[in-house]
Protein backbone atom coordinates (compact mmCIF):
# COMPACT_ATOMS: atom_id res chain seq x y z
CA UNK A 1 0.00 0.00 0.00
CA UNK A 2 2.76 2.29 0.78
CA UNK A 3 5.83 4.05 -0.97
CA UNK A 4 9.88 3.05 -0.51
CA UNK A 5 11.55 6.05 0.95
CA UNK A 6 12.58 7.07 -2.48
CA UNK A 7 9.61 7.05 -4.37
CA UNK A 8 7.17 10.31 -2.19
CA UNK A 9 4.32 11.27 -3.91
CA UNK A 10 4.31 15.39 -3.94
CA UNK A 11 1.60 15.81 -1.03
CA UNK A 12 4.24 12.96 1.07
CA UNK A 13 7.41 14.90 0.28
CA UNK A 14 5.58 18.63 1.33
CA UNK A 15 4.39 17.11 5.07
CA UNK A 16 7.34 14.72 5.39
CA UNK A 17 9.93 17.98 4.61
CA UNK A 18 7.64 20.79 5.80
CA UNK A 19 9.28 23.46 8.07
CA UNK A 20 9.97 22.00 10.99
CA UNK A 21 8.95 24.99 12.74
CA UNK A 22 5.45 24.39 11.50
CA UNK A 23 1.68 23.45 13.34
CA UNK A 24 0.29 21.17 10.83
CA UNK A 25 -3.38 19.45 9.80
CA UNK A 26 -2.96 16.78 7.62
CA UNK A 27 -5.88 15.37 6.31
CA UNK A 28 -5.72 12.17 4.59
CA UNK A 29 -8.10 10.06 2.60
CA UNK A 30 -8.47 6.17 2.98
CA UNK A 31 -5.47 3.83 2.46
CA UNK A 32 -3.52 7.23 1.53
CA UNK A 33 -0.01 6.00 3.56
CA UNK A 34 -1.10 7.82 6.54
CA UNK A 35 1.34 6.03 8.74
CA UNK A 36 4.34 6.10 6.64
CA UNK A 37 4.31 9.53 6.20
CA UNK A 38 4.18 10.72 9.62
CA UNK A 39 6.88 7.98 10.61
CA UNK A 40 8.69 9.52 7.64
CA UNK A 41 7.90 13.11 8.65
CA UNK A 42 9.19 12.37 12.64
CA UNK A 43 12.41 10.92 11.00
CA UNK A 44 13.07 14.27 8.78
CA UNK A 45 12.34 15.95 12.40
CA UNK A 46 15.27 13.76 14.20
CA UNK A 47 17.64 14.65 10.44
CA UNK A 48 17.19 18.26 11.11
CA UNK A 49 18.14 18.17 14.65
CA UNK A 50 15.19 17.99 16.83
CA UNK A 51 16.36 15.81 20.17
CA UNK A 52 14.05 12.73 19.82
CA UNK A 53 13.29 13.05 23.83
CA UNK A 54 11.36 15.82 22.63
CA UNK A 55 8.55 14.05 20.33
CA UNK A 56 5.56 13.07 21.63
CA UNK A 57 3.37 10.77 19.26
CA UNK A 58 -0.14 9.82 19.67
CA UNK A 59 -2.23 7.19 18.34
CA UNK A 60 -5.64 5.89 19.04
CA UNK A 61 -5.09 1.89 19.81
CA UNK A 62 -2.76 0.12 21.34
CA UNK A 63 -1.96 -1.76 18.23
CA UNK A 64 -1.07 1.66 16.06
CA UNK A 65 1.24 2.55 18.34
CA UNK A 66 3.02 -0.94 18.66
CA UNK A 67 3.43 -0.36 14.78
CA UNK A 68 5.15 3.43 15.27
CA UNK A 69 7.10 1.92 17.85
CA UNK A 70 8.13 -1.06 15.19
CA UNK A 71 8.74 1.28 12.00
CA UNK A 72 10.84 3.60 13.82
CA UNK A 73 13.04 1.65 16.12
CA UNK A 74 13.86 4.94 18.34
CA UNK A 75 13.36 4.14 22.06
CA UNK A 76 13.76 8.14 22.75
CA UNK A 77 10.58 8.97 20.64
CA UNK A 78 7.74 9.05 23.47
CA UNK A 79 5.07 6.71 21.34
CA UNK A 80 1.55 6.05 23.64
CA UNK A 81 -1.90 6.47 23.78
CA UNK A 82 -3.60 9.88 25.13
CA UNK A 83 -5.14 7.31 27.93
CA UNK A 84 -1.76 5.67 28.85
CA UNK A 85 -0.22 8.97 29.03
CA UNK A 86 -2.95 10.66 30.99
CA UNK A 87 -2.84 7.40 33.16
CA UNK A 88 0.99 8.40 33.57
CA UNK A 89 0.40 12.00 34.46
CA UNK A 90 -2.16 10.93 37.23
CA UNK A 91 0.87 8.34 38.42
CA UNK A 92 3.23 11.31 38.70
CA UNK A 93 0.73 13.11 40.36
CA UNK A 94 0.57 10.31 43.01
CA UNK A 95 -3.42 10.13 42.05
CA UNK A 96 -3.94 6.48 42.22
CA UNK A 97 -6.88 4.42 41.41
CA UNK A 98 -7.33 1.33 39.43
CA UNK A 99 -8.91 2.06 35.83
CA UNK A 100 -11.91 -0.64 35.27
CA UNK A 101 -14.06 -1.55 32.21
CA UNK A 102 -17.67 -2.09 31.44
CA UNK A 103 -17.31 -6.17 32.45
CA UNK A 104 -16.03 -5.22 35.63
CA UNK A 105 -19.07 -3.66 36.53
CA UNK A 106 -21.54 -5.66 35.27
CA UNK A 107 -19.57 -8.73 37.56
CA UNK A 108 -19.99 -6.29 40.56
CA UNK A 109 -23.68 -5.91 39.53
CA UNK A 110 -24.24 -9.41 39.19
CA UNK A 111 -23.24 -9.94 43.04
CA UNK A 112 -24.79 -7.12 44.39
CA UNK A 113 -28.06 -8.23 42.69
CA UNK A 114 -28.27 -11.93 42.70
CA UNK A 115 -31.50 -13.21 43.48
CA UNK A 116 -31.53 -14.81 47.56
CA UNK A 117 -32.36 -18.61 46.69
CA UNK A 118 -35.52 -18.24 48.26
CA UNK A 119 -36.63 -15.71 45.11
CA UNK A 120 -39.25 -17.21 42.86
CA UNK A 121 -38.35 -18.68 39.90
CA UNK A 122 -40.24 -15.94 37.64
CA UNK A 123 -37.36 -13.23 39.23
CA UNK A 124 -34.20 -15.39 39.25
CA UNK A 125 -35.27 -16.13 35.16
CA UNK A 126 -35.73 -12.08 34.64
CA UNK A 127 -32.25 -11.31 36.80
CA UNK A 128 -30.51 -13.92 34.16
CA UNK A 129 -32.04 -11.92 31.28
CA UNK A 130 -30.87 -8.80 32.49
CA UNK A 131 -27.79 -9.82 32.99
CA UNK A 132 -27.26 -11.64 29.74
CA UNK A 133 -28.49 -8.66 28.15
CA UNK A 134 -26.30 -6.72 30.27
CA UNK A 135 -23.15 -8.86 28.60
CA UNK A 136 -24.73 -8.48 24.99
CA UNK A 137 -24.75 -4.88 25.35
CA UNK A 138 -21.83 -4.41 27.21
CA UNK A 139 -20.58 -2.09 24.89
CA UNK A 140 -22.77 -0.54 24.06
CA UNK A 141 -24.07 0.71 27.39
CA UNK A 142 -20.55 1.71 28.16
CA UNK A 143 -20.40 3.86 25.08
CA UNK A 144 -23.60 5.44 26.45
CA UNK A 145 -21.99 6.16 29.60
CA UNK A 146 -19.41 7.73 28.30
CA UNK A 147 -21.07 9.76 26.10
CA UNK A 148 -23.60 10.97 29.05
CA UNK A 149 -20.40 11.65 31.02
CA UNK A 150 -17.56 13.60 28.70
CA UNK A 151 -21.05 15.75 27.35
CA UNK A 152 -21.67 16.73 31.05
CA UNK A 153 -18.31 17.29 31.78
CA UNK A 154 -18.28 20.22 29.03
CA UNK A 155 -21.90 21.64 30.27
CA UNK A 156 -23.98 19.30 27.36
CA UNK A 157 -27.28 18.74 28.73
CA UNK A 158 -28.23 15.47 27.86
CA UNK A 159 -30.06 11.87 28.88
CA UNK A 160 -29.18 9.73 31.75
CA UNK A 161 -28.32 6.55 30.30
CA UNK A 162 -29.62 2.87 32.24
CA UNK A 163 -27.30 1.92 34.53
CA UNK A 164 -25.43 5.07 35.16
CA UNK A 165 -26.49 5.51 39.05
CA UNK A 166 -25.44 1.73 39.84
CA UNK A 167 -22.09 2.51 37.50
CA UNK A 168 -21.13 5.48 39.83
CA UNK A 169 -22.04 3.12 42.71
CA UNK A 170 -19.95 0.77 41.55
CA UNK A 171 -16.92 2.96 41.28
CA UNK A 172 -17.64 4.91 44.30
CA UNK A 173 -17.47 1.54 46.88
CA UNK A 174 -14.61 0.17 44.77
CA UNK A 175 -12.75 3.12 44.89
CA UNK A 176 -11.97 3.12 40.79
CA UNK A 177 -12.13 4.72 37.91
CA UNK A 178 -12.53 4.73 33.99
CA UNK A 179 -11.01 6.43 31.14
CA UNK A 180 -13.06 8.90 30.97
CA UNK A 181 -13.50 10.25 34.19
CA UNK A 182 -9.20 9.95 33.88
CA UNK A 183 -9.60 12.51 31.32
CA UNK A 184 -11.97 14.73 33.29
CA UNK A 185 -10.09 14.81 36.38
CA UNK A 186 -6.76 15.55 34.51
CA UNK A 187 -8.13 18.37 32.44
CA UNK A 188 -9.78 19.61 36.19
CA UNK A 189 -6.13 19.19 37.94
CA UNK A 190 -4.27 21.33 34.87
CA UNK A 191 -6.20 24.08 35.88
CA UNK A 192 -4.36 24.72 39.49
CA UNK A 193 -1.01 25.85 38.59
CA UNK A 194 0.86 23.15 40.63
CA UNK A 195 0.23 20.11 38.69
CA UNK A 196 0.40 22.69 35.74
CA UNK A 197 4.07 23.33 35.72
CA UNK A 198 4.82 19.59 36.08
CA UNK A 199 3.87 18.64 32.90
CA UNK A 200 4.08 22.49 30.33
CA UNK A 201 7.29 22.74 27.82
CA UNK A 202 8.27 18.95 28.38
CA UNK A 203 7.96 18.28 24.52
CA UNK A 204 9.09 20.17 21.73
CA UNK A 205 6.83 18.30 19.29
CA UNK A 206 3.29 16.94 19.37
CA UNK A 207 1.84 14.80 16.69
CA UNK A 208 -1.44 13.39 16.87
CA UNK A 209 -2.59 10.36 14.89
CA UNK A 210 -5.77 9.75 14.32
CA UNK A 211 -7.00 13.22 15.88
CA UNK A 212 -10.83 12.83 14.39
CA UNK A 213 -10.94 10.27 17.39
CA UNK A 214 -9.72 13.04 19.54
CA UNK A 215 -12.04 14.91 21.92
CA UNK A 216 -11.86 18.58 22.82
CA UNK A 217 -11.30 17.14 26.40
CA UNK A 218 -8.11 15.37 25.35
CA UNK A 219 -7.20 18.36 23.02
CA UNK A 220 -7.61 21.00 25.95
CA UNK A 221 -4.88 18.51 27.84
CA UNK A 222 -2.46 18.35 25.03
CA UNK A 223 -2.70 22.06 24.21
CA UNK A 224 -2.22 22.56 27.92
CA UNK A 225 1.37 20.62 27.53
CA UNK A 226 2.40 24.00 25.70
CA UNK A 227 4.51 21.98 22.93
CA UNK A 228 5.99 24.17 20.28
CA UNK A 229 5.15 22.78 17.79
CA UNK A 230 1.76 20.37 17.20
CA UNK A 231 0.76 18.23 13.97
CA UNK A 232 -2.53 16.90 13.46
CA UNK A 233 -2.80 13.70 11.30
CA UNK A 234 -6.30 12.20 10.08
CA UNK A 235 -9.61 11.47 8.04
CA UNK A 236 -12.55 13.78 9.29
CA UNK A 237 -14.65 11.00 6.56
CA UNK A 238 -13.93 8.12 9.53
CA UNK A 239 -14.64 10.11 12.98
CA UNK A 240 -17.03 7.38 13.87
CA UNK A 241 -16.46 7.53 17.76
CA UNK A 242 -18.48 10.28 18.77
CA UNK A 243 -19.74 8.61 21.72
CA UNK A 244 -16.08 8.69 23.40
CA UNK A 245 -16.36 12.88 22.65
CA UNK A 246 -14.02 12.95 19.36
CA UNK A 247 -15.05 16.30 18.27
CA UNK A 248 -12.73 16.23 14.48
CA UNK A 249 -14.11 20.16 13.43
CA UNK A 250 -13.75 21.24 16.91
CA UNK A 251 -10.03 19.79 17.76
CA UNK A 252 -8.89 21.64 14.76
CA UNK A 253 -10.59 24.86 15.70
CA UNK A 254 -8.87 24.44 18.90
CA UNK A 255 -5.62 24.31 17.67
CA UNK A 256 -6.54 26.93 15.24
CA UNK A 257 -7.11 29.49 17.71
CA UNK A 258 -3.93 28.85 19.81
CA UNK A 259 -1.20 28.68 16.52
CA UNK A 260 -0.64 29.74 12.70
CA UNK A 261 -1.84 26.22 11.55
CA UNK A 262 -0.86 24.50 7.74
CA UNK A 263 -3.00 22.73 6.55
CA UNK A 264 -1.90 19.57 3.99
CA UNK A 265 -3.43 17.15 2.13
CA UNK A 266 -2.91 12.94 1.54
CA UNK A 267 -5.08 11.92 -1.53
CA UNK A 268 -3.36 9.27 -3.18
CA UNK A 269 -5.18 6.17 -2.44
CA UNK A 270 -2.31 2.86 -2.03
CA UNK A 271 -5.30 0.28 -0.87
CA UNK A 272 -8.08 -0.18 -3.56
CA UNK A 273 -8.56 -0.92 -7.15
CA UNK A 274 -10.09 2.09 -9.03
CA UNK A 275 -13.86 1.44 -9.04
CA UNK A 276 -13.69 0.80 -4.70
CA UNK A 277 -11.73 4.58 -5.15
CA UNK A 278 -14.58 6.36 -6.98
CA UNK A 279 -17.09 5.15 -5.32
CA UNK A 280 -15.86 6.55 -1.91
CA UNK A 281 -15.13 10.02 -3.12
CA UNK A 282 -19.35 10.00 -3.61
CA UNK A 283 -19.12 9.93 0.48
CA UNK A 284 -16.35 12.29 0.73
CA UNK A 285 -15.07 16.35 0.70
CA UNK A 286 -11.40 15.08 -0.02
CA UNK A 287 -11.61 13.14 -3.00
CA UNK A 288 -9.19 10.33 -3.29
CA UNK A 289 -6.95 9.19 -6.36
CA UNK A 290 -6.20 5.58 -7.05
CA UNK A 291 -2.65 4.58 -7.67
CA UNK A 292 -3.80 0.78 -8.59
CA UNK A 293 -4.29 0.55 -12.48
CA UNK A 294 -6.69 -2.48 -11.28
CA UNK A 295 -10.56 -1.88 -12.15
CA UNK A 296 -11.65 -4.06 -9.12
CA UNK A 297 -15.56 -4.84 -7.91
CA UNK A 298 -18.45 -2.92 -6.79
CA UNK A 299 -21.64 -4.47 -6.46
CA UNK A 300 -23.98 -2.59 -5.81
CA UNK A 301 -27.17 -5.67 -5.30
CA UNK A 302 -27.77 -5.82 -2.36
CA UNK A 303 -27.52 -9.48 -1.81
CA UNK A 304 -30.38 -11.87 0.40
CA UNK A 305 -28.12 -14.16 2.96
CA UNK A 306 -29.09 -17.14 0.95
CA UNK A 307 -27.24 -15.72 -2.25
CA UNK A 308 -24.56 -14.41 -0.38
CA UNK A 309 -23.59 -17.76 1.12
CA UNK A 310 -22.66 -19.21 -2.63
CA UNK A 311 -20.85 -15.71 -3.47
CA UNK A 312 -18.49 -16.46 -0.47
CA UNK A 313 -17.23 -19.88 -1.75
CA UNK A 314 -15.30 -17.66 -4.97
CA UNK A 315 -12.59 -15.70 -1.79
CA UNK A 316 -10.19 -17.28 0.20
CA UNK A 317 -10.01 -14.53 1.84
CA UNK A 318 -13.31 -12.42 2.49
CA UNK A 319 -14.62 -9.81 5.71
CA UNK A 320 -17.98 -9.52 6.51
CA UNK A 321 -18.63 -5.77 8.10
CA UNK A 322 -21.06 -5.30 10.46
CA UNK A 323 -22.92 -2.24 11.99
CA UNK A 324 -23.43 -4.24 15.21
CA UNK A 325 -22.25 -7.13 17.62
CA UNK A 326 -25.75 -8.13 17.79
CA UNK A 327 -25.99 -9.12 13.93
CA UNK A 328 -22.61 -10.59 14.02
CA UNK A 329 -23.50 -13.40 16.40
CA UNK A 330 -26.56 -13.85 14.34
CA UNK A 331 -24.83 -14.46 11.39
CA UNK A 332 -22.24 -16.68 12.84
CA UNK A 333 -24.75 -18.66 14.73
CA UNK A 334 -26.13 -18.94 11.19
CA UNK A 335 -23.21 -20.06 9.77
CA UNK A 336 -22.32 -22.43 12.37
CA UNK A 337 -25.57 -24.81 12.09
CA UNK A 338 -24.54 -24.90 8.54
CA UNK A 339 -21.05 -25.60 9.60
CA UNK A 340 -19.41 -23.69 7.35
CA UNK A 341 -15.55 -23.51 7.37
CA UNK A 342 -14.84 -19.91 8.28
CA UNK A 343 -13.32 -18.01 11.26
CA UNK A 344 -15.58 -17.85 14.14
CA UNK A 345 -14.53 -15.13 16.74
CA UNK A 346 -18.22 -13.61 18.00
CA UNK A 347 -21.12 -16.28 18.70
CA UNK A 348 -18.82 -17.80 21.49
CA UNK A 349 -16.30 -15.64 23.14
CA UNK A 350 -12.66 -16.89 23.81
CA UNK A 351 -13.51 -17.08 27.17
CA UNK A 352 -16.59 -18.41 26.85
CA UNK A 353 -14.91 -21.40 24.57
CA UNK A 354 -12.29 -21.31 27.53
CA UNK A 355 -15.04 -21.87 29.92
CA UNK A 356 -16.89 -24.47 28.27
CA UNK A 357 -13.52 -26.49 28.45
CA UNK A 358 -13.27 -26.18 32.23
CA UNK A 359 -16.75 -26.66 32.54
CA UNK A 360 -17.82 -23.62 33.71
CA UNK A 361 -20.78 -22.63 31.66
CA UNK A 362 -22.87 -19.85 32.18
CA UNK A 363 -26.85 -19.89 31.57
CA UNK A 364 -25.80 -17.72 28.36
CA UNK A 365 -23.16 -19.76 27.15
CA UNK A 366 -25.62 -22.59 27.64
CA UNK A 367 -28.42 -21.08 25.57
CA UNK A 368 -25.99 -20.81 22.96
CA UNK A 369 -24.32 -24.13 22.60
CA UNK A 370 -28.27 -25.53 23.16
CA UNK A 371 -29.03 -23.71 20.15
CA UNK A 372 -26.58 -25.28 17.54
CA UNK A 373 -25.89 -28.89 19.40
CA UNK A 374 -28.11 -30.78 17.56
CA UNK A 375 -25.87 -30.44 14.11
CA UNK A 376 -22.61 -31.06 16.16
CA UNK A 377 -24.23 -34.10 18.40
CA UNK A 378 -21.51 -33.00 21.75
CA UNK A 379 -19.86 -29.93 22.97
CA UNK A 380 -16.47 -31.49 22.09
CA UNK A 381 -17.43 -31.51 18.25
CA UNK A 382 -18.49 -27.56 18.49
CA UNK A 383 -15.27 -26.72 20.18
CA UNK A 384 -13.08 -29.11 17.61
CA UNK A 385 -15.04 -27.37 14.43
CA UNK A 386 -14.56 -23.43 15.98
CA UNK A 387 -10.59 -24.02 17.13
CA UNK A 388 -10.09 -25.87 13.45
CA UNK A 389 -10.94 -22.89 11.33
CA UNK A 390 -9.11 -20.64 13.39
CA UNK A 391 -6.75 -19.73 10.49
CA UNK A 392 -9.44 -18.95 8.19
CA UNK A 393 -9.38 -15.67 6.45
CA UNK A 394 -13.11 -15.23 6.39
CA UNK A 395 -14.66 -13.87 9.37
CA UNK A 396 -16.80 -11.23 10.54
CA UNK A 397 -16.28 -8.00 11.91
CA UNK A 398 -17.89 -5.04 13.51
CA UNK A 399 -17.03 -1.89 11.47
CA UNK A 400 -15.71 0.18 13.88
CA UNK A 401 -13.12 -2.64 14.65
CA UNK A 402 -12.44 -2.34 10.69
CA UNK A 403 -11.11 1.00 11.13
CA UNK A 404 -7.45 1.35 10.14
CA UNK A 405 -7.43 -2.19 8.49
CA UNK A 406 -8.15 -3.40 4.91
CA UNK A 407 -9.07 -7.11 3.35
CA UNK A 408 -8.64 -8.03 0.62
CA UNK A 409 -12.94 -8.48 -0.20
CA UNK A 410 -15.46 -7.04 2.07
CA UNK A 411 -19.42 -7.41 2.70
CA UNK A 412 -21.18 -4.29 4.04
CA UNK A 413 -24.19 -5.76 5.98
CA UNK A 414 -27.55 -3.71 6.93
CA UNK A 415 -25.56 0.03 6.00
CA UNK A 416 -26.83 1.49 3.36
CA UNK A 417 -26.14 4.81 1.59
CA UNK A 418 -29.64 6.26 0.68
CA UNK A 419 -28.27 5.89 -3.11
CA UNK A 420 -27.74 2.39 -2.93
CA UNK A 421 -31.06 1.82 -2.00
CA UNK A 422 -32.26 3.77 -4.72
CA UNK A 423 -30.94 1.83 -6.95
CA UNK A 424 -32.10 -1.33 -5.34
CA UNK A 425 -35.42 0.19 -5.46
CA UNK A 426 -35.80 -0.48 -1.60
CA UNK A 427 -39.09 1.80 -1.05
CA UNK A 428 -40.61 0.34 1.70
CA UNK A 429 -38.40 1.14 4.83
CA UNK A 430 -39.82 3.08 7.79
CA UNK A 431 -38.50 5.93 8.78
CA UNK A 432 -36.75 4.07 12.05
CA UNK A 433 -35.81 1.51 9.79
CA UNK A 434 -33.90 4.45 7.59
CA UNK A 435 -32.62 6.09 10.77
CA UNK A 436 -31.26 1.93 11.62
CA UNK A 437 -29.94 1.53 8.29
CA UNK A 438 -29.13 4.34 6.42
CA UNK A 439 -28.25 8.01 6.69
CA UNK A 440 -29.54 11.65 5.60
CA UNK A 441 -26.67 12.80 3.57
CA UNK A 442 -28.17 16.63 4.66
CA UNK A 443 -28.07 16.02 8.22
CA UNK A 444 -25.00 17.67 9.62
CA UNK A 445 -25.66 16.49 13.15
CA UNK A 446 -26.10 12.84 12.15
CA UNK A 447 -22.92 12.86 10.35
CA UNK A 448 -21.57 10.15 11.86
CA UNK A 449 -23.77 7.63 10.21
CA UNK A 450 -22.45 8.61 6.99
CA UNK A 451 -19.26 7.85 8.23
CA UNK A 452 -19.35 5.07 9.69
CA UNK A 453 -20.56 3.75 6.07
CA UNK A 454 -17.44 5.76 4.34
CA UNK A 455 -15.29 3.57 6.76
CA UNK A 456 -16.80 0.27 5.77
CA UNK A 457 -16.24 0.77 2.00
CA UNK A 458 -12.94 1.73 1.85
CA UNK A 459 -12.11 -1.55 3.86
CA UNK A 460 -11.16 -3.21 0.56
CA UNK A 461 -8.89 -3.94 -1.88
CA UNK A 462 -10.40 -5.91 -4.84
CA UNK A 463 -13.85 -5.86 -4.39
CA UNK A 464 -17.12 -4.75 -2.65
CA UNK A 465 -20.21 -6.38 -1.69
CA UNK A 466 -23.34 -5.11 0.28
CA UNK A 467 -26.04 -7.69 1.98
CA UNK A 468 -29.10 -7.10 3.63
CA UNK A 469 -30.01 -8.92 6.55
CA UNK A 470 -33.39 -9.57 8.50
CA UNK A 471 -34.91 -6.37 7.04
Amino acid sequence: MEKTKNKYTEEQLSFINANIKSNIILRATAGSGKTFSAVERVRYLISQGVDPSKILFFSYTKSAVEEFRSRLQNDEIKITTIHAFCQGMLSKMKKFKKVVEIYEFISWYKEKNRPKPSASNELKIKFYELLNDMYENAQYISAEITSFKLQSAEGIKCKKPNFIDEYNKFKKETKTRDFSDMLIEIRDLLKENKWLVMFRNKYDYILIDEFQDTSAIQMDILLKLNAKYYTLIGDIGQSIFGYSGANAFRVMDMLKKRRQVDEMTLSINFRSSISIVENSNNYSTLKAIPSKTEQGVVNKKIMKFENFMKMIDNYSEIVILCRTNNVIKEIEREFLVKKYPMNYKNYFSESEIEGIKKGNISVTTQNKITYVLPVFGNVENIINFIESNRESRKFLLTIHKSKGLEFDNCVVVNCFAPDLLEFNNVKNLTDEQKKKYSFDPDDEEDFESKNVFYVAITRPKNSLHFMAYKI
